[in-house]
């Protein structure tokens, strides 16, 4: 993409009405344009994964996306408001600069089931997140979270590295519910991520294997 923005070909104002699917991946995509909102359809699937995105476009949000995926990106912070929008099942953070999720995630999103973050430095966990964890299990392998929690699973260690703090999540902080067979495995899935799965959402090892082109060499 020229100067890392979208062709003049994504921003008409006269976007198809079927057009609620919009995938791109491992481009120089570095910004989205702030009135995206009102030329894209509300709703839509929106997936920016391996590009060059530093922050969330607020443009994004006021979309609405039912299944927003931005793995893959560098970004080191997330807006509250990512985890609100209502009408959105997936959101897939992975594989990002992120250390923590933002703390005040006051009205979180009734339909957000699955959150996808995997390969982050993200260690703790909020109070809020407990209840999205009663919904579905979060998908953390490869995150630092994890690699605490195997380790107090297999006594290597007794406690998170994460200093204790009383605005955390309680469930998901407590070393006694990390033992093998405790309770935080069923909040959290510390499986390596598959590509199309629980990892990346498009599904570049298939692409490749499918689509890749071929050289000979004689």
């Amino acid at each position: 993409m020229t100067d890392g923005v979208l062709p003049s070909g994504f921003l008409s104002s006269d976007t198809p009405l079927q057009l609620y699917d919009i995938e791109m991946c491992v481009t120089n995509l570095c910004e989205l344009p702030d009135g995206l909102d009102v030329k894209w359809l509300l709703g839509s699937c929106v997936v920016v994964e391996h590009s060059q995105l530093r922050s969330v476009p607020a443009s994004l949000l006021r979309l609405m996306p039912s299944y927003l995926s931005l793995m893959g990106n560098p970004i080191s912070s997330l807006p509250p408001e990512i985890f609100e929008i209502e009408g959105m099942a997936d959101l897939g953070i992975g594989d990002t600069n992120i250390r923590e999720l933002p703390q005040n995630v006051t009205q979180l999103s009734s339909t957000l089931t699955t959150i996808y973050m995997s390969d982050t430095d993200v260690s703790y966990f909020w109070s809020w997140i407990e209840d999205l964890t009663e919904r579905q299990p979060i998908l953390a392998g490869g995150s630092l979270y994890c690699t605490d929690l195997e380790g107090i699973a297999n006594g290597s260690a007794d406690s998170f590295s994460t200093s204790p703090s009383s605005d955390y999540s309680v469930e998901l902080m407590d070393p006694a519910n990390a033992v093998a067979g405790g309770s935080i495995w069923l909040a959290l899935d510390c499986s390596a991520p598959v590509s199309g799965i629980t990892g990346p959402l498009y599904p570049l090892v298939d692409e490749d294997k499918h689509n890749a082109i071929n050289y000979l060499v004689f």
